[in-house]
């Protein structure tokens, strides 16, 4: 049995509350050693947040109303200019929208930012992004049949709010195993090797 291990992946459904995660030879200078959490995927298109790539710049730099200095994402090149958040409390706020059992799209960052403030949540179990990924429809389908994304259909949310958002990437490959625990070692530059 022939197995075309850039291939297989194809075969996998994307879904709200899945992972993408870039392959390593994508060439996309964006989306290069991108993880992205599918919050919203429907017929009429897919929308989700880049987990892994940190500003350096801070939420309140972004906001003067927010008035807490929390560390911001990358969350895409769609709307990069509104700030949006996931969270692991389904009682955060009753807007939220559920993206899997356990993170949830947030709707009201001036509660959220008024907890941070006074100590009542950790930043263990919360995550601001600025902008989004957003496709088409069809369009993400397509990506993946042409081998840009590894679809990571179940994970442990633990890695999502990691504070080491560098090693995000290579980490979700590793626990995924087989041909994806391979190419969590593919360099950056594989010239270089």
């Amino acid at each position: 049995m022939d197995i075309d291990y850039f291939n297989f992946n194809s075969k996998l459904e994307v879904k709200t509350g899945s992972l993408l995660v870039s392959q390593p030879f994508l060439i996309d200078s964006y989306f290069s050693r991108s993880v992205i959490l599918i919050c919203e995927h429907n017929k009429n298109g897919s929308l989700g947040f880049q987990v892994n790539k940190c500003l350096k710049i801070n939420l309140n730099d972004i906001s003067h109303d927010i008035f807490v200095k929390e560390k911001i994402y990358l969350g895409g090149p769609v709307n990069n200019k509104n700030i949006y958040f996931i969270h692991r409390h389904d009682n955060l706020e009753e807007n939220s929208i559920a993206i899997n059992k356990d993170i949830f799209f947030g709707k009201n960052i001036k509660k959220l930012t008024h907890l941070i403030f006074n100590n009542k949540i950790d930043f263990k179990h919360y995550k601001f992004f600025l902008g989004y990924s957003g496709w088409s429809s069809g369009q993400l389908e397509n990506e993946i049949k042409n081998n840009s994304w590894i679809v990571i259909p179940e994970f442990d949310s633990e890695i999502i709010f990691s504070n080491k958002h560098e090693d995000i990437w290579k980490n979700i490959l590793k626990e995924s195993g087989g041909v994806n625990k391979l190419f969590s070692n593919y360099p950056i530059d594989p010239r270089s090797n």
